[in-house]
């Protein structure tokens, strides 16, 4: 009650209706914007229809988060997509009470707002990732972590404690990236020294049973079926190539300005600088805290990105916290916010040209950003017409998991998609659960972005080619995907 009373009063309304407003225009963006589903977002819309609790290479939480929108408002892209900007509204919500017990209303209102107005924000909630609910539930994780080391602890300290563990057991669900939070505390603990004094072992062992209790049916799901979500994230770190890679480091560097745009990342790298000195212990312990939840991911995702790779992504567990404290740096030193408000315009004005650009693609081209879509386009019209031609056979077969997702969406209604594993290694979903098999699947229609059937030669007694279908995915550039009729499977 007392955290509604905080919602409700003059700044929490004002970033309500602001918060509103921005999530409404989102949701608009999707709605009247027709960027096709990308290859993730169409496979994580077929494991919606058939609800687990584990999937070949992610946890659940994003599939049953797609089979809620879909269940209510048909299965539509704007539809699939849903849950990403209420999740970001909702992770907005758990950085600005945060904040506010923090700090005060003020800082609090421009924390939150500065969340939902972040390059990166802008992005994710566009598209259906593990992203979105992973954040929230980080956000929510954070929120109930200070307030259960608070000096003035809640009403209820077990019942925080089991929403504590609940958020955490929910955030491995959403991606098992949230064991930079495992590590994040912890850390917190050994820099916050009062912070370790409040967190009582009775809160730990709460929220340990409740987490563990949350994501025990994945584990078991995992146990059944060779550990396969886990092997593919080990596999994705991809630590078999050649060692040492400062460009990729560089990369990977260079995207957070993208991420989280120039000013206010500078703003971060400030406050985990120089944030610590003040005289006021309690926002001390508050910056040393925070800074400890964004280390983890940012130093352990930059060795990944220099001994292999990483994509600018993996390191979005570090804002939640990062946002905040610089929020609490720029706004208690004068002269830096009006630089923590030009940032947040700054990003506004940008995000309003990305959600303008996602829902006209003829905006999209005249400002030059087509290109950010190109892997949105044509698939629709593609899958329709491999649909159209399945009809004489017994399956559609693909060979590229990319492929194979869009397909599973486009070209729905046709006959069902098999994947053709070129290299006797289980790579994907489709390949593990969805194989084609030779018993089955007798006469099928072979579909590949490869012009001469090269991983399925000298497998079959004939085959075909049968045509291409094109595919305009803007300024002059064009996608075939070339069919084939396939049969005799050789043993």
């Amino acid at each position: 009650m007392i955290q509604l009373a905080q919602m409700m009063s003059t700044t929490g309304r004002r970033f309500a209706v602001v918060a509103l407003v921005l999530t409404l225009l989102r949701i608009a963006s999707l709605v009247v914007g027709h960027p096709d589903l990308g290859p993730d977002e169409a496979q994580y819309w077929f494991w919606s229809k058939s609800l687990d609790i584990g999937y070949y290479s992610k946890p659940p939480l994003v599939a049953w988060s797609i089979a809620a929108t879909t269940a209510v408002f048909g299965d539509e892209e704007w539809a699939v997509r849903l849950s990403a900007p209420l999740y970001q509204l909702g992770a907005a919500v758990f950085l600005f009470l945060l904040t506010r017990r923090l700090s005060g209303p003020r800082e609090a209102f421009w924390a939150g707002l500065a969340w939902l107005t972040l390059p990166g924000v802008f992005l994710s909630s566009a598209l259906i990732t593990t992203d979105a609910p992973l954040i929230f539930f980080w956000s929510a994780a954070l929120y109930f972590f200070f307030r259960l080391t608070d000096e003035t602890p809640p009403a209820t300290p077990h019942s925080f404690a089991a929403m504590f563990g609940l958020a955490i057991g929910l955030g491995f669900l959403a991606k098992y990236a949230m064991a930079y939070f495992l590590l994040g505390a912890g850390l917190a603990l050994i820099m916050s020294p009062l912070r370790r004094v409040r967190f009582a072992p009775q809160y730990l062992g709460i929220a340990l049973a409740v987490a563990l209790a949350t994501i025990a049916p994945n584990i078991w799901w995992n146990a059944q079926n060779d550990f396969q979500t886990i092997s593919h994230t080990a596999a994705n770190a991809d630590w078999n190539g050649d060692f040492g890679h400062p460009d990729r480091l560089a990369k990977f560097l260079t995207d957070q300005f993208g991420v989280a745009g120039p000013i206010m990342l500078a703003l971060m790298m400030a406050a985990a600088l120089f944030g610590r000195r003040t005289a006021d212990a309690r926002s001390r312990e508050a910056m040393r805290a925070l800074l400890a939840f964004a280390l983890p991911a940012v130093v352990i995702v930059s060795a990944q990105a220099f001994v292999s790779r990483a994509h600018g992504n993996w390191a979005a567990v570090a804002y939640p916290s990062a946002l905040v404290m610089a929020t609490l740096f720029a706004f208690s030193r004068p002269r830096f916010i009006l630089v923590a408000k030009l940032s947040v315009a700054l990003h506004t004005i940008v995000g309003f040209g990305f959600l303008a650009a996602f829902a006209s693609m003829p905006i999209a081209e005249s400002v030059g950003a087509s290109s950010a879509f190109r892997k949105l386009r044509g698939w629709e019209a593609q899958g329709r017409e491999i649909a159209r031609l399945s009809a004489d056979f017994d399956a559609i077969m693909t060979d590229d998991r990319e492929v194979t997702g869009e397909l599973v969406y486009y070209a729905r209604g046709g006959k069902p998609i098999v994947a053709w594993n070129s290299n006797l290694t289980i790579d994907s979903h489709f390949e593990a659960f969805h194989a084609f098999d030779p018993e089955r699947d007798r006469r099928v229609l072979y579909v590949s972005t490869n012009g001469d059937a090269l991983y399925i030669k000298n497998r079959f007694s004939r085959i075909e080619r049968l045509g291409a279908v094109d595919a305009d995915i803007g300024r002059g550039r064009k996608r075939t995907l070339y069919y084939y009729g396939v049969e005799g499977y050789l043993h």
